[in-house]
């Protein structure tokens, strides 16, 4: 019955997720199937909620998402992500650090919205780089996405360490090696052997702060100001900032995303906490003088009270009752006592079954959500499990790089009018290499488990 439940759940999962349906209320839902179909549905049922929301590590997984989502609509109403770009094209002299460096900054704080971003400085800096639509396609979505093999606080990421209770440090090294050869393999794809780029470059950058212009092309929420930067080495007359003011302009606008990366490795502090921190940074943070208080209270209701983003929320706490409702279930458990753990079942639920979730529903998180509680009974009496895990983690990432229902993907390629077919392609070169590497981590972790 258990098997029946797994396969009634995951087609409604991709009809409704494919035909538009919430993803959060659908994982719901095929988790109170797969729990009534287990024999022990109320029992099942109570358990996965209380996990999911109740206690410690299920409630502090929620708050932390809802706040790293506040955080980055907070840095978006400061203008802080503005001054970051602002920041990088001052110093930075060759167009090719900052199409990497901008893609790779917006990709890493938590925005709705984020792929149209950095979509129209990736575009402006291209055409002075001499890159096809399709190149800019893959440079905005591979350098803002690649990092997310190691990204300690992507949903993704704290999503599987809680459904697995794996170590972050179980991810640092194979996912080092596969950012660095997807960053590696897509810098060779959009910029060739072209040696250093450099002119002047008229980029709109976005600003949320009074005063702004709206950029069309960009959501309305997006504020735009038009700077002119320098790159042929005259950056501060440009910019009409030095150097050094420069830096403390990026360090200081950076400030709240370093307290939520920081502070949870280096003390401690737990994640939750640390990102009210860098909420509270992002809000008082303003510049000292006549008018402190007024900024800090617009931060406060445009950043903070309009700043969660429930729908990230409820995907993630829809997909986390969905594991758990797997993991619960009794009758699921003991219909892997037959199943072995061998180098067949390893690959097909450590790989293939992730790779296809990813594909299919188009979503890590939810990806993640359905394959970790797949796993976990046939590795639960390995030594070195914790790898395994890894490599379900990097599979379903590829999976969701090249699915059809990529949105970051889809949203670059409409942003920039560019081929769709031909950008996948040239998506497909990065994100093989990056697969090719979970594929040999997962040869070494099936010979450390099995041998």
């Amino acid at each position: 019955m258990s098997r029946l439940a797994a396969i009634v759940g995951a087609v409604f999962l991709i009809i409704a997720i494919r035909k538009g349906a919430d993803m959060g209320l659908t994982a719901v839902i095929v988790g109170l199937v797969i729990a009534g179909m287990s024999g022990h549905g109320s029992e099942v049922v109570m358990r996965s909620f209380r996990e999911t929301v109740m206690e410690p590590d299920g409630f502090g997984l929620l708050a932390s998402i809802g706040l790293i989502t506040m955080l980055g609509s907070i840095m978006k109403t400061s203008g802080a992500i503005g001054d970051l770009m602002h920041g990088i094209n001052g110093i930075v002299g060759d167009t090719r650090w900052v199409v990497f460096l901008i893609s790779s900054i917006i990709g890493l704080v938590s925005v709705p919205g984020g792929a149209v971003f950095s979509a129209p400085l990736v575009d402006a800096i291209g055409d002075s780089s001499g890159m096809s639509k399709e190149q800019k396609v893959v440079a905005n979505v591979m350098f803002r996405r690649a990092w997310y093999y190691i990204y300690p606080v992507s949903t993704a990421m704290l999503l599987t360490r809680q459904l697995a209770n794996a170590p972050y440090l179980a991810f640092l090294l194979p996912g080092s090696i596969a950012a660095t050869t997807v960053i590696a393999t897509t810098a060779r794809l959009v910029f060739g052997r072209q040696g250093e780029t450099s002119g002047f470059v008229h980029i709109d950058t976005l600003d949320a702060r009074p005063g702004g212009t709206q950029s069309e092309g960009i959501s309305s929420e997006v504020i735009a100001s038009e700077v002119m930067i320098d790159l042929d080495g005259d950056n501060g007359s440009a910019a009409r900032l030095s150097r050094l003011e420069l830096v403390l302009l990026i360090l200081t606008s950076a400030v709240p995303i370093l307290v939520v990366l920081v502070m949870p490795l280096a003390t401690s502090i737990r994640l939750p906490i640390a990102a009210c921190l860098g909420c509270l940074a992002g809000v008082l943070l303003a510049k000292p003088g006549e008018g402190y208080w007024e900024e800090a209270g617009r931060r406060f209701r445009e950043g903070v009270l309009q700043g969660i983003d429930w729908r990230v929320v409820g995907t993630v706490a829809g997909t986390t009752f969905l594991g758990n409702s797997i993991s619960n279930s009794l009758a699921w458990e003991l219909s892997y006592r037959s199943v072995a753990p061998d180098t067949l079942s390893l690959f097909v639920f450590g790989v293939m079954v992730p790779a296809v979730a990813g594909f299919v529903i188009g979503s890590h998180t939810a990806a993640v959500g359905v394959a970790v509680p797949l796993l976990l009974p046939l590795i639960s009496g390995l030594s070195a499990s914790s790898g395994l895990v890894v490599v379900l983690f990097m599979s379903s990432f590829t999976g969701h790089l090249l699915s059809p229902a990529n949105t970051c993907f889809n949203a670059t390629v409409e942003y920039l009018a560019a081929d769709g077919s031909e950008s996948w392609r040239l998506l497909l070169i990065p994100s093989g290499m990056g697969f090719l590497v979970t594929l040999v981590f997962w040869v070494w972790q099936t010979c450390v488990n099995l041998v």
